[in-house]
């Protein structure tokens, strides 16, 4: 699958209207895959300064993206494919995430330090903002992920059910087939025997005639 970028404009997009527009999309996505269509929302990040999301969709083309987008009636500026060109020899490990790296400066730190981070965080609320709708939409993509699992192993549990009624099915066939021949074997010897009978029997008699 290709990878796309949609770009939608945030200023006048409430933090909660803006989490109803990921839940639609998400649910419009799943809607597209179980019609056959190949799309995956991946995530989605914000720029508070120029009031700018950015969301990343897996998909089999920018017609898929635009016809989720459709569905769940958001709205964006623009829809690009763009090119992955992560080396391969960048790691995971290479990068530290935001929560650790503030256990790690303030793991030491007084109650002083405490307020007056919480002071920051107060004084600078678009920042505060474009952390919180991070954090919320990495939940919201595992939650997701975790009901996709939940959906497809549910579908391969289902089919399992349907091969093993099938297999059963097949099995009584068989088995009743068996029987059949297992009674026509048995009815055969029977008549063999009592062709057998006769002719030795008459073969006895007409030496005893001679």
């Amino acid at each position: 699958m290709a990878l796309f970028v949609v770009e939608r404009d945030l200023s006048n997009v409430s933090p909660e209207q803006f989490r109803l527009d990921q839940r639609g999309v998400a649910s419009a996505c799943i809607q597209l895959k179980s019609q056959g269509k190949r799309i995956r929302y991946i995530s989605s990040a914000a720029v508070p300064v120029d009031g700018r999301a950015l969301d990343l969709f897996g998909a089999e083309g920018a017609g898929v993206v635009k016809e989720a987008h459709a569905a769940a009636g958001v709205r964006y500026a623009r829809i690009v494919e763009i090119l992955d060109l992560t080396p391969s020899f960048v790691q995971r490990g290479t990068s530290r995430s935001r929560r650790s790296l503030q256990r790690a400066a303030g793991g030491a730190g007084s109650s002083s330090n405490a307020k007056g981070a919480l002071h920051t965080m107060t004084a600078n609320p678009t920042h505060e903002m474009a952390r919180w709708l991070s954090d919320g939409q990495r939940l919201f993509g595992v939650c997701l992920e975790t009901l996709e699992n939940s959906a497809r192993l549910q579908s391969e549990n289902d089919m399992l059910r349907e091969e093993v009624a099938r297999l059963r099915h097949r099995a009584d066939v068989l088995q009743s087939d068996r029987a059949e021949m297992v009674a026509a074997f048995n009815d055969l010897a029977g008549h063999v025997t009592q062709v057998v009978d006769h002719i030795i029997q008459k073969s006895e008699d007409d030496e005893g005639a001679k």
